[in-house]
């Protein structure tokens, strides 16, 4: 139960932000839950690693944070995969004990929804968990091929009985992820809030090149390799469009080799993975971002490019079609096959009025929908309504 100080709006509560060790896209969402939860919370406890955790000592921020760094081995064979997998639970267990002596309330996130021993063990210390899953997890898991997919919708599904609360970013994700029998418990919310300041349009859509753009992670369930696929028969058609991809992955050397055994290395550069505070940058230069994605939750990129004014093509899966109205504040794959890519293409430089429009009408509507202090209101709600239920 919540401290019974807790009360209205002013409540506060001390959080424990719990995630699998990140790579270097798990900062913006880890941050923006720091940010978040820095305003909400007397006191915030990170328990996290790898490349997303280390930038977070940078962040200025009035609350005190303390950071609990987990290690993670890395193998492709089936035995040490698990027995690396277990080993890092069991890293993670120790330190939410740790900050179980400090914290209300543990949130698990960012591939912190299978983390059935640390969530078993705050159960057990009667904690309230808030679930907090990013997409469909076990989706990534089994495009990716990974042998532990079989294992991950178990864990999910045990852990979100023992929630207090799921959070979902989309009312769309608890069929596609299996939730609706937790239906009782389930609240819509995002955590996401873009910096206008930084993310902000510095050319206007009809004065950039033809440069269609990918920035993200190069894996299987991102779809990226069918987006290279769909570059020769663009370029078949428009000769005036070039691509860019921004990123690094699992799939970056069969990446270069496709465009190097394709020929078409004068029409593609690869950037190579870009610092956050590079994005905007890069995105004023793209007349078109894709997001080809299998699988997703509500990607910063799609945001961070609304905000640029940069129209978005992206596959209706997760909350994107929330967000992306097709024509109006972006445009929708109906499939990632290569051939629809490349005619969605085609067709959207033929209209460079559409374009133009979607890219206001898309900057207008990321304005007033992802306002740090309209995400601050959401999440103060939650806290309020789950320490409602804990008094009831």
């Amino acid at each position: 139960m919540f401290p019974s100080s807790l009360s209205g709006v002013s409540m506060k509560v001390n959080v424990c932000i719990v995630t699998f060790p990140l790579i270097e896209a798990g900062y913006t969402p880890l941050s923006n839950l720091v940010k978040l939860f820095s305003r909400l919370s007397n006191r915030v406890y990170v328990v996290s690693g790898g490349a997303g955790l280390e930038k977070l000592g940078n962040l200025k921020l009035d609350v005190n944070v303390q950071a609990m760094k987990v290690t993670h081995r890395v193998s492709s064979k089936l035995l040490m995969r698990i027995v690396n997998y277990v080993h890092t639970q069991l890293k993670i267990l120790r330190c939410v004990i740790v900050a179980s002596g400090g914290a209300d309330l543990f949130v698990f996130s960012i591939g912190g929804e299978d983390l059935i021993l640390p969530v078993l063990a705050q159960k057990l210390l009667r904690k309230k968990i808030i679930l907090m899953p990013v997409g469909i997890t076990a989706k990534g898991y089994s495009v990716r091929k990974d042998p532990l997919a079989k294992f991950i919708p178990l864990l999910i599904g045990i852990n979100s009985s023992f929630a207090d609360k799921l959070v979902l970013y989309s009312s769309r994700l608890i069929q596609e992820g299996k939730f609706a029998r937790y239906q009782s418990k389930i609240l819509i919310a995002h955590r996401h809030f873009i910096d206008f300041s930084k993310f902000v349009v510095k050319k206007k859509i009809n004065d950039r090149s033809g440069i269609v753009g990918y920035i993200g992670r190069l894996s299987e369930e991102k779809g990226v390799l069918n987006f290279i696929n769909a570059i020769i028969p663009v370029l078949k058609e428009r000769k005036d469009v070039s691509f860019m991809l921004c990123g690094k992955g699992s799939l970056s050397d069969e990446i270069r080799s496709l465009i190097r055994n394709e020929d078409v290395e004068a029409h593609v550069k690869l950037r190579g993975w870009v610092p956050h505070d590079d994005v905007p940058q890069y995105l004023n230069e793209l007349k078109l971002v894709i997001l080809p994605s299998v699988t997703e939750g509500l990607p910063n990129i799609l945001l961070e490019a609304m905000a640029c004014g940069t129209p978005v093509l992206a596959t209706s899966v997760g909350a994107i079609p929330d967000v992306v109205i097709e024509g109006k504040t972006g445009f929708l794959l109906k499939s990632t096959r290569p051939e629809h890519i490349a005619e969605r293409i085609i067709g959207l430089f033929a209209h460079p009025n559409l374009m133009e429009k979607v890219s206001e009408d898309a900057y207008a509507f990321v304005r007033e929908k992802f306002q740090y202090e309209k995400t601050l209101d959401l999440w103060r709600g939650i806290l309020k309504e789950l320490y409602e239920c804990a008094n009831d």
